[in-house]
């Protein structure tokens, strides 16, 4: 049986000052004037004033406070009046109230004003039984209900009954928050209540408006989940959620409760089929806190350790760091068998797989537990056991952990193996400033060199790292380290500061650099030895000489300023710049005076280069060879230089042209090897015709002619010199137009007068020739004259028009001599 306190507030005219208490079943107890503020209607209907009763419920201090409030109409009263009736139950009795609507039986049907307040009694007994059929708008509440939406019920139909459904599943603490009945401004909905309230239909507009779900009765939602058709009564739909109050006996204190165990309880459902570690270790330690003791819920904990311990060799690192927050609470033994598993987790994982370079986090989460539990223990235990015997290829990981968890670093002494060096420098990652101080701390302490140098060079300036590595690094035969500042730090750095030091293996270095990239040389100082030194290295290995020198010739005059102050400069970079492309001491003030102080071997390169520097001015008639220094005089002579200079890219061809009138040395020779590799202008073409004529090279006037075709270029020298050519090359040029005036008619006159005395010796009556062609005997001479002074009378006669033709005498001719190619080529031409 329930005691029942009830007590009805409202206004009185001359008797309360607006809305106060009427009545009490206890006078005495001041909890009844408290309360009058909260059976007040603050939350009205738009308008201020009720329409119909309506009901409402809460709890206000140990009581629970069911409200029927009634719109008070009295003629005497302000309009908006109302009148209160409410029942009180005590908090401890709240849970025995199995169907809330059965006690509005208690609620006056009408305002009395008078009526006396008895105590009530009521037998939750006396219950009816709820009808199982569950319409579609209580399953929308009641999913709603679980997802914590913010709803509201359309209207007061069917809202007591869906009021009824959840409210023997509905935690006791959540009763004590809830907020139940009529609401009408979503302004007056406070948070931190369950609000489950139902809205006149005219609000809804209002209440949408402020992100409410209003329910509806056109809703079509189904229970859709497990949990909800546990909190609607249906404990037959909701087998599995019951099955986990059954199997772990949680104690429920709220509807979120409800949510999470339905949430965190999918997978104890699906533990047959290897659900993952960090789900379980979610349930373990919900199951923890709401079934603290190891004596409840044995079925469930046992079956969910079970599962955890299967999972925990193939788990990924979050959830082995996970398992140190699982106090195991409530479970028993279970903290012997999951460290087992661990140690197992540890051996195949904390060096090796994906997950091996977190490991760190791992051991330090260990070592920093303020206080060592289950977990620290087995963890710190297992890593220091593993990392006496590492492998090489662990140091990646190593790197990782250092990284990741930096106070590894200064405990290395107790954790980091002492020949480690050059497994953790190949592996080197990019470290930040704080790191790399400890890195360098460290490297230090163990006399870790190579470290060191790799580490300084990332962390200092390329010139402290250098002088940081130089204090510890004192053995001239111990290069790697050094080697490794070249890959670390920028060569345009490393190069100046190299050349700095006395040290040869920053010479060695540094030359190495420069040869890779000339540039490095911006900057030299060549009187200085480190400078020399590294550059000579560069020439070695390879380099270019004058490769990233911005003015090549003014270094180049300053060196020679050196040589001639009486100081050494390396011979071998002296033969290098010799051969290069800036070797010429043309503009040398101190030209005539130098080259004695080169050596023999070193200076007929740089004679070549001034010789062919000076060209132009012998070209041009400006200098003649004559007023050469000796050196340079004998230079010009040398077979080689003339080949460098006909065949020299950078010498015009007018000027190799001009300077076969100033060079004698310069021959046929040369004019072909010009011929061959240059194409000619006109005027460079009628030059090189005037110096063939000159030196009457026929062979090269004949290639002329046979390159007249595909040798436009050349066509100027070809007519200047064609009378170096025999004449039938010069009839061609003549008949082809290109040379109208290669030849005349009595050179073709005299071509044939030369043929017939050759192939008639006795005269043109051998043979009977000159009658087979149609002339007379008499018309020439035939007594005391040779066969040649006939031929002349015979063909004067005919250039004079006498007969035969010439036409005819020369067919008669070839009739003799068939073969007869100039014979064929008179005829020809004709």
């Amino acid at each position: 049986m329930i005691t029942i306190q009830q007590a009805i507030y409202g206004e009185v005219p001359k008797k309360t000052k607006g809305h106060d208490l009427l009545a009490a079943s206890d006078e005495k107890k001041d909890l009844f004037r408290h309360v009058s503020g909260k059976t007040d209607l603050a939350d009205r209907p738009q308008g201020g004033v009720l329409s119909e009763p309506v009901l409402r419920g809460l709890i206000v201090e140990d009581q629970f406070l069911l409200i029927k409030t009634f719109p008070d109409r009295s003629p005497e009263l302000r309009t908006g009046r109302v009148f209160a009736h409410v029942l009180f139950i005590r908090k401890a009795d709240l849970q025995r109230v199995t169907l809330l609507s059965q006690l509005f039986k208690f609620h006056m049907s009408s305002i009395n004003k008078a009526a006396e307040m008895q105590v009530l009694e009521y037998d939750p007994l006396d219950s009816k039984k709820l009808s199982d059929k569950l319409n579609e708008r209580e399953a929308a509440a009641s999913n709603a209900l679980l997802r914590e939406e913010n709803f509201v019920w359309l209207g007061e139909n069917g809202y007591w009954e869906f009021i009824d459904r959840i409210w023997p599943q509905l935690p006791l603490e959540v009763k004590y928050t809830m907020r139940i009945g009529a609401a009408f401004s979503p302004s007056y909905v406070k948070e931190e209540n369950l609000n489950l309230i139902y809205i006149p239909a005219e609000a809804k507009i209002l209440w949408e408006r402020h992100d409410f779900r209003v329910l509806d009765t056109d809703e079509s939602e189904s229970l859709q989940s497990e949990a909800a058709q546990w909190l609607a009564g249906n404990t037959q739909k909701a087998s599995s959620f019951q099955a986990l109050i059954d199997d772990f006996e949680p104690k429920i204190i709220s509807i979120d409760l409800l949510s999470r165990l339905q949430n965190h309880g999918k997978v104890y459902h699906q533990l047959d089929q290897n659900p993952m570690l960090n789900r379980m270790l979610v349930l373990s330690n919900f199951i923890s806190r709401v079934t603290p003791d190891e004596k409840s819920g044995i079925r469930g904990k046992s079956r969910l350790v079970a599962a955890i311990l299967q999972a925990i060799p193939t788990a990924k690192i979050d959830h082995i760091k996970a398992l140190s927050y699982q106090s195991w609470k409530g479970f028993p033994k279970a903290k012997e068998l999951v460290s087992s598993s661990l140690r197992e987790w540890l051996f195949k994982n904390i060096l090796d797989g994906k997950e091996a370079k977190q490991g760190g986090s791992i051991l330090i989460q260990a070592l920093k537990a303020e206080t060592s539990n289950w977990w620290c223990k087995t963890v710190t235990d297992y890593i220091n056991g593993r990392l006496k015997n590492r492998q090489t290829s662990d140091s990646k990981i190593l790197w990782q952990w250092m990284i990741k968890e930096p106070e590894l670093i200064s405990k290395h002494a107790s954790w980091l193996p002492d020949d480690a060096e050059n497994e953790l420098s190949k592996k080197l990652p990019k470290l930040d400033a704080t790191i790399s101080e400890l890195v360098l701390k460290m490297a230090t302490e163990k006399d870790w060199l190579l470290l060191h140098a790799k580490v300084a060079a990332k962390h200092y300036s390329p010139s402290d790292a250098i002088e940081a590595q130089l204090q510890i690094d004192t053995d001239d035969k111990h290069i790697e380290a050094f080697e490794a500042f070249s890959q670390d730090i920028k060569p345009d750095d490393f190069v100046p500061i190299a050349a700095q030091h006395t040290d040869l293996r920053l010479h060695r270095i540094a030359g190495r650099l420069i040869a890779a990239n000339g540039t490095l040389l911006k900057g030299i100082k060549i009187a200085s030895d480190g400078w020399q030194n590294c550059w000579k290295v560069a020439i070695e290995e390879g380099g270019q000489v004058w490769s990233g020198i911005h003015n090549p010739q003014q270094t180049l005059f300053g060196i020679m300023d050196h040589l001639l102050g009486g100081n050494s400069f390396s011979d071998k970079l002296l033969k290098a710049m010799s051969l290069s492309n800036y070797s010429s001491l043309k503009d040398y003030p101190e030209r005539s005076s130098i080259w004695h102080y080169l050596p023999a071997s070193i200076r007929t390169g740089f004679v070549k280069a001034t010789i062919l520097d000076l060209i132009d001015e012998f070209a041009s008639g400006q200098l003649h060879p004559n007023d050469l220094e000796a050196e340079l005089q004998k230079g010009i002579r040398l077979e080689e230089v003339q080949q460098q200079i006909v065949g020299s890219q950078t010498i015009s061809l007018s000027s190799k042209l001009r300077l076969f009138n100033i060079i004698p040395e310069l021959g046929k020779q040369h004019a072909q090897t010009l011929l061959k590799e240059n194409h000619f202008t006109k005027l460079e073409s009628e030059q090189f015709g005037k110096l063939i004529t000159k030196n009457s090279w026929k062979q090269i006037a004949k290639s002329l002619y046979h390159q007249r075709f595909h040798r436009k270029d050349t066509t100027p020298a070809l007519l200047h010199c064609s009378h170096l050519l025999d004449f039938w090359s010069r009839w061609n040029l003549s008949i082809s137009g290109l040379k109208s005036d290669a030849t005349t008619p009595d050179e073709w006159w005299q071509l044939l007068l030369s043929k017939a005395a050759e192939k008639y010796y006795l005269g043109p009556t051998q043979n009977g020739l000159w009658t087979r062609a149609g002339g007379k005997m008499e018309e020439i001479p035939n007594q005391g004259v040779s066969g040649k002074q006939i031929w002349v009378a015979a063909l004067d006669h005919i250039r004079n028009g006498g007969r035969p033709s010439v036409e005819k005498l020369l067919q008669e001719m070839q009739k003799d001599f068939n073969r007869d190619e100039t014979l064929d080529k008179l005829i020809q031409s004709l």
